[in-house]
């Protein structure tokens, strides 16, 4: 008992001691919590957002999977057959029966849309009941089918009621009576195979037909049940199994699920839910199968989630590593302010056990809230980032999905935050190291290195990153590498970053020094005791200063390659399609005039397909030019066997058409002097270099065009060079871009062509090519070019990415200026001491106040300098190997991509005032302070 209560009494010691200790550092306290739910909320927001977006593009694909085959993959289909197990009594069936319609099918904890049950006999003869044997009608099953009521259409009859005298009455498919010759009220006679056969006598009661064959709630195609006498259900079990020997030849159960109803934490448990049904099915009835069932998107959905939360977390391992370090920076100033004290308490005899118990005390109280908080913000924080278009910047286009929190998130959380709190304990355990003779020591030298100076770690980072880099050169093609598909490219920067900012930590002090002589020449007083401070005492900036660096270089390249990879998607896409839509067209074919006989077939005589005229596009409202662009395959009449893009145009209405030309694919000649040029001669041409081959402006160039009713030869003149064409590759041949007329008039005939059409930005591209169709234009396809941004954009790792490139940019920011804010006050105080002595020996009480705000502004114009020089340099030699491109030729056409400063100038604004209030906070607190109080006081902690 006294050993419990002592250990009793040791528990209350430590808790108080905690709380006592967290009340006393109340400030920095909530700066940790902070710290810790930002880490949580992290942690959380990966999988709670994998799971999310990906299960949106499984709901997705479910329902453009139904629209196109016409049946659900999102379904259970269930079936005996009797060939591999012989046919069953219904009986044996009967509790299958039961359990899959009632617990067995509700266990899946999913919305049902329908539940069909059909089950149905052998194959039976069929008589029309007075006639003989040897004139049966056909052959045909009885069975049930239940679940589909609503689906079918009753033509002439009622519905098969129970009758008590023992004629079953059925209902025949529509398809049936028509091959048959059957009416409703006919009897009809089914007999069994086999010597000794069963009769059952059966009334036609029905007829019916499925009102809709394509209706995803068929488990088959409807005429599958052409063949099958339907009957009631309770007839069926009572009437039919009297009768009949293992009636149950075929029996199946189709439950179609609701994609609708599927979440996440529903998704994860929905395969073992499924194998456990399945196995107690078994388990009564051998034979019978799972022959439909959603398993492989269920296993594709978690294999797609676990891949992209695993690269998820990867791309966030620099916003992390930030977090980490401001926990750390943190903790090292709670345990700063009571080293002396734990020092103190080590000459008493208090075990390190004990001191150290103490600390993990205050940080579990701290954990604790920092779960419950940091999930709900990583849920909001997740259901954001499913919405994000670009870096900073939201999408009305996306549908945003719907987050929960999973037991992954939770997992992932509980690791955060306990990581984060065993960096915070490692300041503690070197503290516990310290004694009370140490801790005077060292308020007399200058504070040693910390380990990874000493260890030359910011040197091995930086080599590390040289070399990633290099090798990003020597893997990048012209399209870049893709940082959707790889976060490797992603991390390598921004370990570069980190290196240069360790070293920029590093170099600071002789930067310091050379300053500090600089200021001691005009004997600037105020100026040199803030220089010399900052010089011997590196542990008042080094945490501020590498968050300011770090955090402003990985803003710079975020912004960065968030702008190069949307401005390589618009540029591709727009290039891709060239237009902001391209209609597909397929004209009609013309009613040609048969030659007589012996005589050759007419060549430009008669046209070979009917064309609307393109200008009548232009009643559709939405659409704003309309232009003709036809592409043919020719070769050249030289008979080298080189395939060449010719493009046909309308000089006249193409530009009002095209979405965007760049005069670099020209040479430097805008679109309007191009048109110019193939103004002045009809048989002029456009082309690229490795077409025209040693060929001058004005010479000829012979092709040979494949036609619809054989090939043409074309003699067009070189008019101008060109190097890239709208919605045309040079790597699938060289182009020649010719005036359509002039091709048309040597062809004989027009041939076939696409609309390339300029529509309003809130036209819809769908209505549009219905009212395109309605003036008896046929459209075969569409192709838009800002549906395919969008479906772009909606990429989860996409989206993944740029929303963690968001979520690092605010918290890394705010943890930057907290931490500024929190060291800044923190070391005022410490050092009030030092002003009030200064003040005492006569220094003005301004030149006093000033000291620590030029301080605070020399640490924010080195961060902000060396931040930008890092991120300008990362910007400019990583960001353009990661360009994400579109289109079949991802880089095509080159686009160059400067450092986004447009994007990172609204937080040089931030720090700007986040500097001035920290000034005003630390003149208010040292002004405060009275010179006597402060020497009476002595260290003030």
């Amino acid at each position: 008992m006294r050993q419990l209560a002592g250990l009793l009494t040791t528990v209350i010691a430590i808790v108080r001691a905690a709380l006592l200790r967290l009340r006393a550092d109340a400030w920095l306290a909530c700066c940790a919590l902070a710290a810790l739910t930002l880490a949580t909320a992290a942690a959380v927001c990966v999988p709670s957002y994998a799971g999310a977006t990906t299960l949106r593009l499984l709901r997705e694909e479910i329902t453009q999977q139904e629209q196109r085959e016409r049946r659900s993959p999102f379904a259970l289909l269930f079936r005996y057959l009797a060939n591999r197990g012989g046919p069953l009594e219904w009986e044996r069936v009967a509790a299958v029966d039961a359990y899959l319609t009632g617990p067995g099918i509700a266990a899946l904890d999913l919305p049902i849309e329908n539940l069909v049950r059909h089950v149905r006999t052998d194959r039976l003869r069929v008589f029309r009941s007075g006639t003989a044997e040897q004139s049966q009608l056909a052959e045909a099953n009885l069975g049930v089918l239940t679940g589909l009521d609503d689906r079918i259409r009753i033509i002439d009859g009622a519905a098969p009621q129970p009758r008590p005298n023992g004629t079953i009455e059925v209902m025949v498919a529509r398809g049936f009576a028509d091959r048959t010759g059957l009416n409703v009220d006919e009897e009809l006679t089914l007999t069994t195979r086999g010597s000794r056969p069963s009769t059952l006598a059966v009334r036609i009661s029905a007829i019916w037909e499925p009102l809709n064959a394509a209706d995803p709630a068929w488990y088959a195609r409807p005429d599958s049940l052409d063949e099958v006498l339907l009957t009631d259900e309770a007839t069926f079990t009572t009437s039919v199994a009297d009768a009949l020997t293992g009636e149950v030849n075929q029996i199946l159960w189709y439950a179609r699920l609701d994609a609708d109803g599927l979440t996440v934490p529903r998704a994860v448990p929905l395969l073992s839910r499924i194998d456990a049904i399945q196995a107690n099915v078994v388990a009564s009835i051998g034979g019978v199968r799972l022959e439909q069932g959603p398993a492989d998107l269920l296993a594709r959905y978690t294999r797609e989630s676990g891949a992209l939360t695993l690269q998820l977390f990867a791309y966030s391992v620099p916003t992390a590593v930030l977090t980490i370090y401001f926990i750390a920076l943190i903790a090292g100033l709670m345990t700063e302010r009571r080293s002396a004290e734990i020092a103190l308490l080590k000459t008493r005899g208090v075990r390190d056990s004990r001191i150290l118990a103490i600390a993990m005390l205050e940080w579990l109280l701290l954990t604790i809230p920092a779960l419950g908080l940091g999930a709900l913000l990583g849920l909001a924080a997740a259901a954001a980032m499913t919405r994000i278009g670009s870096f900073l910047t939201f999408s009305a286009a996306i549908v945003p999905a719907e987050v929960a929190l999973t037991g992954d998130a939770i997992r992932s959380g509980v690791a955060a935050v306990v990581i984060a709190a065993l960096a915070a304990l490692l300041p503690s355990i070197a503290a516990t190291r310290r004694t009370l003779a140490d801790e005077q020591r060292s308020a007399s030298r200058i504070t040693r290195a910390p380990l990874w100076q000493r260890a030359y770690l910011d040197v091995l980072l930086l080599a590390v990153a040289v070399y990633g880099v290099s090798q990003l050169q020597q893997t990048g093609g012209a399209g870049g590498i893709d940082p959707f598909a790889n976060p490797l490219p992603v991390l390598v920067p921004a370990l570069l970053c980190f290196a240069l900012g360790l070293l920029v930590v590093r170099v600071t002090p002789v930067l310091l020094g050379i300053l500090v002589r600089l200021a001691a020449r005009p004997a600037w007083v105020v100026p040199l005791v803030a220089l010399r401070t900052l010089a011997r005492r590196p542990q008042i900036y080094r945490g501020p200063l590498l968050l300011l660096t770090v955090t402003l270089s990985l803003a710079i390249f975020s912004a960065t390659i968030a702008s190069a990879a949307e401005i390589s998607l618009r540029s591709a896409t727009t290039y891709q399609i060239g237009a902001d839509s391209q209609l597909i067209e397929a004209p009609r074919r013309a009613a040609t005039r048969q030659p007589g006989a012996g005589q050759p077939a007419p060549a430009t005589d008669q046209p070979r397909y009917l064309f609307v005229p393109v200008s009548e596009h232009l009643a559709v409202p939405g659409i704003r030019a309309a232009t003709r662009v036809g592409s043919f395959s020719a070769t050249p009449a030289s008979g080298t066997r080189r395939t060449i893009q010719l493009v046909g145009i309308d000089r006249t209405d193409f530009p009002q058409a095209v979405q965007r030309f760049d005069p670099a694919w020209a040479g430097g000649a805008p679109l309007g002097a191009l048109m110019n040029t193939l103004a002045r001669r009809a048989d002029g041409a456009l082309v690229t270099r490795d077409a025209a081959a040693d060929l001058q402006i004005g010479d000829p160039l012979p092709l040979v065009v494949p036609v619809t009713d054989g090939q043409r030869e074309v003699v067009l003149r070189v008019a101008g060079f060109i190097e890239y064409w709208p919605g045309f590759y040079p790597q699938d041949g060289p182009i020649i871009v010719a005036n359509l007329d002039y091709l048309f008039d040597n062809f004989g005939a027009a041939e076939p062509y696409d609309v390339w059409i300029s529509r309003a930005p809130d036209a819809d591209i769908d209505v549009l090519v219905a009212e395109v169709r309605a003036l008896g234009i046929v459209v075969a396809d569409a192709r838009d070019a800002q549906r395919l941004i969008a479906r772009a954009q909606s990429r989860p790792a996409r989206q993944g990415l740029f929303g963690l490139l968001t979520l690092g940019f605010v918290t890394s920011g705010a943890l930057t200026l907290i931490g500024f804010a929190v060291v800044g006050a923190f070391y005022a105080r410490r050092r009030t001491i030092e002003l009030g002595m200064l003040r005492a020996l006569g220094l003005a009480g301004v030149r006093v106040l000033a000291l620590p705000a030029i301080e605070q502004a020399v640490i924010v114009v080195l961060g902000l300098a060396a931040g930008s020089g890092i991120g300008w340099l990362v910007a400019t030699q990583v960001a353009p190997l990661l360009q994400v491109g579109a289109g079949p030729y991802p880089g095509t056409p080159p686009e160059r991509i400067p450092p986004a400063w447009d994007l990172v100038l609204p937080m040089y604004g931030v720090f700007a005032l986040a500097l001035c209030a920290t000034l005003v906070m630390i003149v208010f607190a040292v002004a405060r302070t009275r010179a006597a109080d402060a020497i009476k006081l002595g260290d003030a902690n």
